[in-house]
Order: structure tokens, then C-alpha cells, then sequence
């Protein structure tokens, strides 16, 4: 079983959030993890504003940087770019979804289809889950901590 964490779930790795624990557990677990190119800077982003704003102290923010470094050479990481991408139209036309979400649902679906194995679909953004879930993925939303079956 695959994994696909969007950016609001990986974020949960590096910062203490609702249902950090959970991320933790399934990155250091024996899971595999899949994530979107885009996934990087956006998780770098968060985690750096944060430090600017006082919450990660520089000692902190360079751990984060390096732990971040460690986990992606381990994960699978989907570009951006091509089939990968090529239902985001599609995906906000039917849920409006932002861009990042469409491209990261986008990125999960490809890879579903691709790979032809079970994949769970990992967010904490409602929306993109509720979309995710109309879309036929199975759903986690680790602040919640339980998964659910796709669907329409």
C-alpha cells in the first residue's frame, strides 16, 4: 500500500500539529510514501515561516531542513509535470479546488492508476479530501485519524 501525503499532511512531520503523531508513524514506518515535487517547497515554506515567526528556532528550522532532506530521498516523488498533471483542469472544474490541491489529487490519481495497487490518499485540508474521496481514493485525515473508502 502506498501512501500519497499532500503538503498539509507532510508539514505535520516537521511541526507540531493535530495528528503530527500519525504522520510521524507512517513515515517511519514500514510504509511507502509518496508525494508530489511540489510538496517540497511548499512544506519547505511553512516550516521556514514559521522560524520567521518566532514558533522554530533557527537550531530547529536547520533539523527540520534536515530531516525534510532525508525523508524525500526516501520517498517516492512524483514530477510535476505531463500525465502526472494532466486532470487538474478537469479537477477544479468539477470541485474548484486550488491550484496546489488540484495539481496534488491531480499527482495521486496518476500515480493510483499507474502503479494498480491500493493507495491512500493523505490531507488535512477538508476540501481536498471531500474532492479526493469523489474522485474514488481512500482518504486519511491524520487530525481525525481514521481512513475512508472512496466513493461517489
Amino acid at each position: 500500500m502506498i501512501y500519497y501525503l499532500d503538503s498539509s499532511a507532510l508539514v505535520k512531520r516537521y511541526a507540531a500539529e493535530s495528528g503530527s503523531d500519525r504522520v510521524t508513524s507512517l513515515v517511519e514506518g514500514d510504509h511507502q510514501i509518496a508525494v508530489s515535487w511540489l510538496a517540497l517547497p511548499e512544506t519547505l515554506s511553512a516550516v521556514v515561516r514559521r522560524a520567521k515567526g518566532g514558533a522554530l528556532s533557527t537550531e530547529d528550522l536547520d533539523s527540520i531542513r534536515s530531516q525534510l532532506d532525508r525523508d524525500m530521498q526516501r520517498f517516492m516523488i512524483v514530477e510535476v509535470c505531463g500525465a502526472p498533471v494532466d486532470a487538474v483542469e478537469t479537477l477544479i472544474a468539477r470541485h474548484a479546488l486550488r491550484g496546489a490541491d488540484s495539481i496534488h489529487l491531480s499527482t495521486a490519481l496518476w500515480l493510483w492508476k499507474a502503479i494498480k495497487s491500493p493507495l491512500v490518499f493523505v490531507a488535512s485540508d477538508k476540501e481536498l479530501l471531500t474532492a479526493a474521496r469523489a474522485e474514488r481514493l481512500t482518504i486519511f485525515n491524520p487530525s481525525e485519524g481514521r481512513k475512508v473508502v472512496g466513493g461517489k
